[in-house]
């Protein structure tokens, strides 16, 4: 398990785009298992970020992620998958103060990062999961190259995100971070499993509560 740290640690570090989110998220959890005590090199690859140039000439952060999520309660809960995301098993529990970079607010303030339950969204492993979700929720092609999910029998899910960075500008000497680049211009939030889980017999659906697919 990886602790997330506080949304003012993440917001001093201007991690606020859901692109820069994932790729924050996927540094994080690699740190954290390249930090343990019981890392190997030549087995642990459970997350993985490389530089991608595709064939249009552009270029992107591959990521490869292999959660664990907890097989049994996915299918009793109807296939609801954020709760049951579960911990790395050989990583680091926090990574506190460890984050030793800097960055300048995204060029394009908008759209502004959606925000998330601190209830739920309380690993870095959920956290990463969340924000990619997103971001595919939020592509109008849902068959792309930019995030694929992918569920095991072996009670593992696999996201394959490509997020595209300005190359130059990381060769210049930035991070990752810093060069990543937005994919959408607006962001789907996901509001409709917070309103089915307060919406009761006494509430009224109008023009105020809008219920989208």
């Amino acid at each position: 398990m990886v602790n997330l740290i506080t949304k003012a640690a993440k917001q001093a570090l201007n991690i606020d785009s859901v692109e820069r989110a994932i790729v924050f998220g996927a540094l994080a959890l690699r740190a954290a298992i390249v930090g343990h005590t019981e890392f190997d090199a030549d087995e642990d690859r459970d997350v993985l970020i490389d530089i991608v140039t595709n064939r249009d000439n552009t270029t992107s952060l591959a990521i490869d992620a292999l959660l664990p999520f907890d097989n049994y309660n996915f299918y009793a809960m109807g296939g609801s998958i954020i709760e049951n995301i579960q911990t790395l098993p050989n990583a680091l529990l926090s990574l506190t103060d460890q984050f030793d970079f800097t960055t300048e607010p995204s060029t394009q303030p908008l759209p502004e990062i959606p925000d998330y339950d601190d209830s739920i969204i309380n690993t870095f492993e959920r956290y990463l999961f969340y924000y990619s979700s997103i971001l595919w929720a939020s592509l109008e092609n849902k068959r792309n190259k930019i995030v694929n999910f992918r569920f095991n029998p072996d009670g593992t899910i696999k996201l394959d995100l490509a997020i595209p960075i300005d190359l130059n500008k990381w060769l210049l000497g930035d991070n990752y971070i810093s060069s990543t680049l937005r994919v959408v211009d607006t962001y789907l939030i996901p509001e409709i499993s917070n309103i089915l889980n307060i919406l009761t017999n006494e509430q009224l659906l109008n023009n105020d509560l809008l219920l989208v697919n």
